[in-house]
Order: C-alpha cells, then structure tokens, then sequence
C-alpha cells in the first residue's frame, strides 16, 4: 500500500468517526433539549399551582371577602368599600381563570393540569364576577380568551346547580 492509499484511508477512517461524534453529539442535544422541556414543564405546572394555593388561601384567610360574601348571599346590600374589594376579588380571580386558559394554550396538559373547565366553572359562581366580567374582562383580556369565555359560560352555568354562589375555598 503506498503512501497516497494509506492517507486516503485513515481519511476515510476519520470521517467515519467524525460522523458518529457528530450522530453522538446529536442524540445527546436531544435528551438535554427533552429534559429541559419536562424540567420547564413540571416548573410552569408548579408555579400554577402555587398561584391557585395562594388563590385560595387568601380567600379562605382575608378579613373581608368571607364576610363580603356571606352579605351578598344574604341579600344584604354593600358599602363603597366592600363592592370596590368584591370587584378587585373577581378581578384575581378573572386573571387566575386567564391563567388556567394560557397553560392550556401552552400545551400544559395531560395527567398534571387542571380539568379545562374547572376555574371558569367555580368563577362564575362567585358573586359579581359575571357582572365584572361583562363590564370590564371583555376590554381586559385577548379577543382569543374572550371568545373561549362566551363559549364556555352556557355550559358551566349549571355545573354547580344547588350549590351557593361563592367559590369553594
């Protein structure tokens, strides 16, 4: 074999083993870019769900919504004070639904996310929210979950049939 034979084979030899750094390179990419989208998954699912924890126990803990409540259910009328807290109360709870909304636009689903149904079913069972939604969440919120909300609503209005008005705590 002269020397011209020998270059071109270890040539050959280096392309080989190049091809499979290369392929080897590639599947190692793919299995840090699939971790990081689980790594990224499981955090958005968990920041969701803190946000819902805090949600609901800020209801549960407020000085005033309980009580803000309890008077609406009563029949009894508000003060200035109290419809201002019970309009920001379903303001929150608006931007929580907006938020279930944008997870699973983001393809957070599956076995982890919450039913699709389930915020918006409770929210419009809090008193106000359907007035606040009507006067202010249609010039809050994208078109997009406008359209999902007008949707949604004829069929969760009766997901609680005799159950109160006010959000589960």
């Amino acid at each position: 074999m002269d020397h011209q034979a020998f270059a071109q084979l270890l040539g050959n030899y280096g392309e080989f083993i190049g091809s499979i750094a290369v392929l080897a390179t590639l599947i190692y990419l793919a299995l840090q870019i699939r971790q990081t989208g689980r790594s990224n998954t499981f955090a958005a699912i968990q920041a969701y769900r803190t946000e819902r924890m805090a949600w609901f126990q800020g209801n549960r803990d407020s000085p005033h919504i309980p009580r803000i409540i309890a008077k609406v259910e009563a029949g009894q009328p508000l003060d200035a004070e109290e419809e201002y807290r019970l309009r920001m109360h379903n303001a929150a709870l608006w931007g929580s639904i907006f938020s279930q909304w944008l997870q699973d636009k983001l393809a957070l689903t599956g076995r982890y996310a919450t039913k699709e149904s389930s915020m918006i079913s409770v929210g419009i069972h809090s008193p106000g929210a359907l007035e606040w939604w009507q006067r202010y969440g249609v010039s809050v919120y994208p078109d997009e979950f406008c359209d999902y909300v007008v949707k949604r609503l004829p069929e969760v209005a009766t997901t609680l049939p005799d159950e109160p008005s006010y959000p589960l705590y």
